[in-house]
């Protein structure tokens, strides 16, 4: 699987809860959040979509 973007793995380190649920995920979702982050251009938008991820993460049923 591709390495995390920066800005998605401090935001998931900051969020142990959510950081659970995303290594429970089957790889193509992961896999899936990962291209989403990583493919912004701008930092503040890969800040923005890897909080955005956080909040999904927390929001899904356990």
């Amino acid at each position: 699987m591709s390495e995390l973007p920066g800005e998605l793995a401090d935001a998931l380190a900051a969020a142990p809860d959510a950081a659970a649920r995303f290594e429970a995920l089957p790889p193509s979702h992961r896999r899936e959040y990962v291209q989403w982050v990583a493919e912004a251009k701008k930092p503040e938008t890969r800040v923005s979509r890897a909080e955005k991820t956080v909040a999904r993460l927390r929001a899904a049923k356990a």
